[in-house]
């Protein structure tokens, strides 16, 4: 069996991490492409103020699944909290603990940047991902439910005055 190893991703990577992208929507069967470029990923991920973090996977010299993550605040716990925004492996990658070492790399970061908890948001058909996510502990939030501000939305929002 090939070794895993799994790392922070630097500049140098932005190149992979759009691949990444780009095939983890193709793999969502997505009705838009992901407008992510490498200059996009150079400037938010390593920037002045780093928008996400990426861990890489890596075997035989080849990337072969990352997670993005995004860092954000529980006023109700009072403590940071991490997001696992994006994770993807490889078709021919899986079965082989790929997710569960970067998620495991993932929770080292969490808890070394005193994260109180990390929060993941799984696609309803994607039923081997919730399999996946709640062997490793996670948990469906009964009572909560995502909802989303965007495009012309959010604009009209935005200009409100009252």
């Amino acid at each position: 069996m090939t070794d895993i190893t799994i790392r922070p991703a630097t500049i140098k990577d932005a190149g992979t991490i759009v691949a990444l992208i780009h095939r983890l929507a193709a793999f969502e069967q997505a009705a838009t492409a992901p407008a992510l470029t490498e200059e996009t990923v150079r400037r938010d991920g390593f920037g002045e103020r780093p928008l996400f973090t990426v861990l890489l996977a890596e075997a035989s010299g080849r990337a072969c699944g990352g997670v993005v993550l995004l860092e954000s605040y529980s006023s109700w716990a009072g403590q940071p909290t991490l997001m696992v925004h994006d994770l993807f492996v490889e078709a021919d990658m899986r079965g082989r603990a790929v997710g569960r070492k970067l998620l495991a790399e993932a929770a080292r970061l969490a808890m070394a940047r005193g994260c109180c908890r990390m929060d993941v948001n799984v696609l309803t058909w994607n039923r081997t991902a919730q399999d996946f996510y709640g062997a490793l502990g996670f948990g469906p939030l009964e009572d909560w439910r995502p909802w989303r501000l965007d495009g012309p939305a959010l604009a009209r929002l935005a200009e409100t005055r009252k």
